[in-house]
């Protein structure tokens, strides 16, 4: 099992059940919160975090889970899942 699955795991049920495509949600320390990111591309997504951590990232994406990892360079507390809509982003 790699590091996403393993992560994956340890989010709380009524968590995942809100997930959802527009919304970006992040686990910081013990910490869960989310916040609307509705129409924004992934460029907006990383200048946000770029923003509020001053670090660059990149995205990992997961198809089969319809879900994108946003990894932020030397912040691995961080864990940030972006659903999105596989076949929306693929036509």
């Amino acid at each position: 099992m790699n590091n996403f699955q393993k992560q994956l795991a340890q989010v709380p049920a009524e968590i995942s059940k809100a997930w959802s495509v527009g919304f970006v949600f992040v686990k910081e320390k013990d910490h869960y919160w989310h916040f609307p990111a509705r129409q924004w591309n992934e460029q907006q997504i990383q200048d946000y975090f770029f923003e509020r951590y001053k670090k660059d990232s990149q995205f990992i994406l997961y198809p089969k889970l319809g879900l994108k990892q946003l990894v932020i360079n030397d912040l691995p507390e961080l864990f940030v899942i972006v659903p999105y809509d596989y076949r929306k982003d693929n036509n």
